[in-house]
């Protein structure tokens, strides 16, 4: 596979979550035709391992993206990732903003208030 090159600059909404490693952004660049190109994870405190591994995931499914992955196998691939604590996991995070994203075409460009989205508190 070829990743498609970076643009200057892409749309993107940044959607704010609550997990039980603490609140998290989770942020979608979308291409010209409004599919997913990239994803960024930042954590309300950054410095823990969760972090570190975030920033390794995002780079290999942001290279996923823009070298063709459906965006839809990437969500089933995360969604429903638990651990010790339950549920409300970073990587499920990460599918559901990604899922939104999916969902509502356009996303980008429609005013629509990512930040606030399902899973703020």
């Amino acid at each position: 596979m070829k990743k498609k090159a970076r643009p200057g600059s892409l749309p993107s909404v940044t959607f704010q979550k609550e997990t039980h490693c603490g609140r998290i952004y989770v942020t979608v660049t979308m291409d010209p035709k409004g599919k997913p190109f990239e994803i960024f994870v930042r954590f309300g405190k950054a410095g823990h391992c969760g972090a570190a591994v975030f920033d390794g995931l995002t780079r290999i499914l942001s290279y996923a993206l823009r070298s063709g992955l459906d965006a839809r196998e990437a969500v089933k691939a995360l969604g429903g990732i638990g651990c010790y604590y339950g549920k409300d996991t970073c990587m499920n995070a990460v599918s559901e903003a990604l899922r939104e994203v999916v969902e509502l075409p356009g996303i980008a460009g429609s005013g629509h208030r990512g930040l606030r989205g399902p899973g703020a508190k």
